[in-house]
């Protein structure tokens, strides 16, 4: 496994989630995003044009995050994706790339996205 993933945004995509071709429901992602943060989250950044999770360093985990950033890039395109291992630390970011009037869309994304640990468990689709 390489150390760094980066899936770059596709800025001619819709900004808009489409889960429709995902492998799994969005029940069961924010399921698999609880299990991932009850496991291995440290902490959490709100930056000004992204969102950063640091998480344990395990191999199990590397792995899932690799997944769930894979099955996000599918149906959020687009956003920024990079996941980078460094010493005991997982940390993925996940930006914003966009400028102008769509760039405040994509920002009340990345304000949930940053909620999310807070409250994966209690969302229900």
């Amino acid at each position: 496994m390489t150390n760094t993933l980066h899936l770059q945004a596709r800025p001619d995509t819709p900004i808009a989630c489409d889960m429709s071709t995902a492998t799994d429901t969005p029940d069961e992602r924010l399921h698999e995003y609880e299990r991932l943060f009850e496991q291995a989250l440290i902490r959490r950044e709100r930056r000004a044009d992204s969102v950063v999770f640091w998480l344990r360093a395990e191999p199990e985990i590397r792995a899932s995050v690799d997944a769930l950033v894979r099955r996000e890039a599918a149906c959020c395109p687009f956003l920024d994706y990079r996941v980078e291992t460094v010493g005991d630390e997982v940390i993925w970011t996940t930006a914003n790339p966009v400028t102008g009037e769509a760039r405040a869309a994509i920002d009340v994304y990345l304000d949930a996205f940053h909620d999310l640990p807070d409250h994966a468990g209690a969302w229900k689709f």
